[in-house]
């Protein structure tokens, strides 16, 4: 793939979708690296609410995820099948 077709009138939304899905890992990223670096500092409680929270904000993103791609390639499979 070139840098020409990267980003197209044609895949500009699945582009956006990448986009969104970076940032939300990005601000997972954050996250934990925040929780991990003040946990020494934070009451147990808080970290451990921190922790509770970022695996829930995981498992959320991971299912989302598996979802938009999913229902990206049963699309595709039915354009295919189409053909």
């Amino acid at each position: 793939m070139t840098w020409k077709n990267f980003l197209t009138k044609e895949n500009l939304k699945k582009r956006s979708i990448q986009l969104i899905i970076l940032i939300a890992h990005l601000i997972l990223l954050q996250w934990i690296l925040y929780t991990l670096y003040e946990g020494g500092v934070l009451p147990l409680t808080t970290v451990m609410l921190h922790f509770l929270g970022i695996s829930v904000y995981g498992a959320v993103l991971i299912r989302t995820c598996a979802y938009i791609y999913k229902r990206e390639f049963l699309e595709e499979q039915k354009k295919n099948d189409a053909h």
